[in-house]
């Protein structure tokens, strides 16, 4: 199965870090993740936007303030074509 509907042959790079369970983003607050959590993660959400059922469009102010006090901290960094056609974020369901 392929990671990227429009882009089989992207690259992922994994960042540690992994959202707290009180909350629904990732800060500099949380704990370092391993690649294959990542790739899990990548994964999934592909899975959803293949069945137009993503999840990371619902933000809320918490999750905005969170990100502002704590600082941001993906789990994964993508190199991929700049082709905004088809935005990582969305065909991986991560914000």
């Amino acid at each position: 199965s392929h990671l990227c509907k429009s882009n089989p042959s992207i690259i992922a790079l994994s960042v540690p870090t992994m959202a707290s369970s009180s909350r629904n983003v990732r800060t500099t607050a949380d704990a370092p993740m391993p690649p294959d959590e990542a790739l899990k993660l990548l994964k999934e959400g592909n899975a959803r936007f293949i069945k137009g059922e993503p999840t990371a469009t619902r933000t809320n102010e918490k999750m905005r303030q969170e990100l502002v006090d704590m600082g941001q901290a993906p789990h994964t960094a993508i190199i991929g074509c700049a082709d905004s056609r088809a935005p990582l974020e969305t065909i991986f369901d991560a914000l």
